[in-house]
């Protein structure tokens, strides 16, 4: 059941207070009143409010800013007295979102209140939905480069519609982490979540397996919720052409039957590849019916793998239910100058080998797989491992890296996987903090 509206209603001199509370009491509304703009920002601090409704006495906008900012997600309506209307219209620019003449019948201000009143329910869910995906977003997408912070606002994005999404990347970057995060921040969160990969049994058997037949598939088990196809690029050129008809129509036409039936699947597509390769998929189904998610490779985003490699190790010291050491800075320096073929996967099983050896963090990852690319220098062996922060490594890292490419920014860029104006950003910033740094490119 929905909780009545909340209108405060607020007034120079009182005198109009009673009609108007009244009314709103009439009509269904929960009412309070302040006499004053000073008690009015009170009463908003210490109670909540749906709609705050000034009616306006003496001439001016006195007091109208300054309720505006303290409503908060609460909409504020003015009413405006006979001559004043051209007047309280310019409370529009101060942060009212309406104004009601009086001259107007009672029903006109009603319909106002409830707008506003359904203006701050959304706003509120929206910053509600905002919070949820920045925390869950940030625990499951972990990293603070552009290009995670891009996922992470695309995976909000495709959360809030029902639109078919397509998650593209190389083998280990996280594609059904994606998947599923896409799943649970939606509508359809506690609904079927299926998977669906492209096996060998061939294109007939898998056809049969999604679409069904009398009995129905797995289209139809998934009713309700999200359905994702692994490896899209891999099906057969017949189903997914069968695929991309179900998008437009949303019926499933089963295998041998006549009848189609109404189905309401949310789909997310994965395909191995670069964002380009996505695109040719995208194409197949539909490109104004699939929103896009290109995950980067961890090469191109170098500066997260402190952050994961802590993560990773509070997740196993967690599950495992035994302390780990920090990771010694001078192990950090081959770890951000490996090519990472199997990216965060290959990352993750590196930390979780780390961790289970007898000496914890005694062995080099030389020693356990991982070439030396950039050997570690004296500036990281003279760290502090148990003081370091994030931000000191990774700016010991950068500067070394730019050392190492003789100051040319575009191939220091490149080897750090940031963009040149990013790069750009943290040299100076450095700069203003002492360093002596040289710019060549």
């Amino acid at each position: 059941m929905t909780s009545p509206t909340r209108v405060l209603i607020v007034d120079a001199d009182g005198t109009g207070a009673p009609a108007l509370l009244q009314l709103l009491a009439a009509a269904g509304f929960e009412t309070s009143h302040a006499s004053g703009v000073d008690r009015a920002v009170d009463t908003l601090l210490r109670s909540g409010t749906d709609v705050v409704l000034l009616a306006l006495g003496r001439p001016g906008l006195r007091g109208v800013s300054q309720l505006a900012a303290a409503a908060g997600d609460a909409q504020l309506v003015l009413f405006a007295p006979p001559g004043q209307e051209a007047t309280a219209r310019e409370g529009l620019q101060l942060g009212a979102c309406d104004v009601v003449e009086h001259s107007r019948d009672m029903h006109t201000l009603l319909l106002a209140l409830e707008r506003a009143a359904h203006e701050a329910r959304l706003r509120r869910e929206v910053a509600a939905l905002r919070a949820r995906l920045g925390e869950e977003t940030e625990q499951a997408l972990v990293g603070r480069s552009e290009g995670m912070r891009h996922v992470r606002e695309l995976v909000g994005r495709a959360a809030a519609t029902r639109r078919t999404v397509l998650i593209t990347g190389e083998p280990g970057t996280g594609k059904d982490v994606v998947a599923r995060l896409v799943h649970e921040l939606s509508d359809r969160v506690g609904r079927p979540f299926v998977v669906v990969r492209c096996t060998d049994g061939g294109g007939a058997a898998l056809e049969s397996e999604l679409f069904g037949d009398e009995r129905g598939g797995l289209l139809e088990s998934a009713r309700g919720g999200t359905l994702v196809l692994d490896d899209v690029q891999a099906f057969p050129d017949a189903l997914r052409e069968r695929l991309a008809r179900l998008l437009a129509e949303r019926v499933v036409h089963r295998s041998g039957a006549d009848d189609a039936v109404q189905v309401d699947v949310r789909l997310v597509l994965t395909a191995r590849g670069s964002e380009s390769d996505g695109a040719q998929v995208a194409a197949l189904f539909g490109e104004r019916n699939v929103l896009p998610i290109a995950l980067p490779p961890l090469r191109e985003r170098r500066t997260d793998i402190p952050l994961l490699v802590q993560h990773f190790r509070a997740r196993i010291a967690k599950e495992a239910g035994i302390e780990l050491p920090p990771v010694p800075p001078q192990m950090m320096t081959p770890l951000l100058g490996h090519h990472w073929p199997g990216n965060v996967r290959e990352l993750e099983t590196w930390v979780e080998r780390l961790a289970y050896t007898k000496t914890g963090t005694d062995a080099m990852p030389g020693v356990i797989g991982l070439p030396d690319a950039i050997g570690p220098s004296a500036d990281f062996a003279r760290l502090d491992a148990a003081r370091v922060t994030l931000e000191e490594l990774e700016r010991r890292y950068v500067l070394h890296v730019f050392e190492l490419e003789r100051g040319h920014q575009r191939r220091c860029a490149e080897r750090l996987g940031i963009d040149r104006r990013t790069l750009y950003r943290k040299l100076k910033e450095y700069r203003e903090g002492g360093e002596e740094i040289r710019r060549i490119g």
